[in-house]
């Protein structure tokens, strides 16, 4: 494996808090609106920071665009408080952000509500500073006994999860982004696991709504190995790969890769055991590529480049560009340390890999 890190990487890296406080463009040639912003500065690797530059992961949320082959912070986008859990191991904060970065979607439990905020100016904030921030702009209050949770952007719509009381499936509805205090659309029900657990759900690449427990699994042969997948609309969303002694699997509340790939991990039981497996089904057989398999700690986090033609994945001490070619694998390298923040896990959260800046003006936030 090729590690390629530049010294001044490196220096910066392990001093981050120093580093972070730096972020951002120049004063010269800083955008101060977010058409500026959005034309050209939303592009990198983008992490969730809970606790940026060592603060109270609750009140320094922040969005960071970092360089994905330095690590450097390039700009910085504050959220809410306290709109990401501070303590949890894992949150789907890749689904919470519109496409072209203009809205975020949150949710708090007291009161109980799903929030939408919009990507605003330095001047529109509640108090005064430099940075540009997410503010609310439009609430989805429960009512009665309702339960609201897990809200997911995709395309022109806002999702969410709303349960009505124990032992009722909850059920999955959508908004649309600039109407959503209208009446929502009834997209599906979460059928109801062991223990009355609701089926995991996500949104595929394509926008269809996949339900983990209501989709059939697949037995496929080939390989070296026994391997079950649950598919939606031709795209492999869940998968279970045992070989070799261990079994691997895909990554919770993780991006779906689409189409018929997808990255599996160890499923904890083998101790040990690191990197990960680039599945390939293709028709009624599957190929792994295994990635990192040199790799000190197991990966953490992964995120995918819009063509699908490399992978940035985190392992508990760095982050790794993986190229591909047609699913192969053609060149490996660390890039930079693993960021730090004050989180429970210590890292902050992956996002999205932006390569290239939204192609569409922004448009206007509605108002609340």
């Amino acid at each position: 494996m090729r590690r390629s890190l530049a010294l001044a990487s490196a220096v910066c890296l392990l001093a981050v808090t120093a580093c972070e406080s730096s972020s951002g463009s120049s004063s010269d040639d800083a955008p101060e609106t977010v058409e500026e912003l959005t034309e050209g500065g939303l592009v990198g690797l983008a992490l969730v920071h809970r606790g940026f530059e060592g603060g109270d992961p609750e009140t320094q949320q922040v969005l960071v665009f970092h360089d994905p082959a330095t690590g450097a912070p390039l700009q910085r986008i504050d959220l809410p408080d306290g709109a990401v859990d501070p303590m949890a191991p894992a949150v789907p904060v890749h689904k919470r952000f519109s496409e072209d970065w203009q809205y975020f979607a949150f949710v708090t439990n007291e009161p109980n509500a799903v929030h939408l905020a919009g990507l605003s100016d330095p001047e529109d904030a509640e108090e005064e500073g430099e940075e540009f921030s997410y503010q609310p702009v439009e609430t989805i209050q429960a009512s009665g006994d309702e339960k609201l949770s897990d809200p997911v952007i995709h395309g022109e719509r806002l999702w969410y999860v709303s349960a009505q009381g124990q032992g009722q499936p909850p059920q999955v509805k959508s908004v649309p982004l600039e109407a959503p205090a209208g009446t929502p659309n009834q997209e599906g029900s979460l059928a109801l696991g062991e223990g009355q657990r609701p089926s995991d759900w996500t949104i595929t690449p394509d926008g269809s709504l996949h339900i983990r427990n209501s989709v059939p699994t697949q037995q496929v042969a080939g390989g070296e190995g026994n391997l079950v997948v649950r598919s939606t609309n031709g795209t492999v969303v869940n998968a279970t790969l045992t070989t070799g002694g261990e079994q691997w699997q895909t990554f919770d509340d993780a991006p779906v890769w689409g189409g018929e790939q997808a990255l599996l991990r160890p499923d904890g039981g083998g101790e040990g055991v690191t990197g990960a497996h680039l599945l390939t089904v293709e028709g009624q057989s599957y190929g792994t590529t295994p990635l990192l398999e040199d790799a000190s700690s197991p990966v953490v986090q992964y995120t995918l480049a819009p063509e699908r033609d490399a992978i940035l994945l985190q392992t508990e001490e760095a982050w790794f560009r993986v190229d591909l070619e047609e699913g192969a694998v053609t060149e490996t390298e660390e890039t930079f340390p693993r960021y730090h923040d004050t989180s429970m896990d210590g890292w902050p959260l992956v996002v999205r890999w932006s390569q290239e800046p939204p192609p569409d003006a922004p448009s206007e936030s509605p108002t609340a």
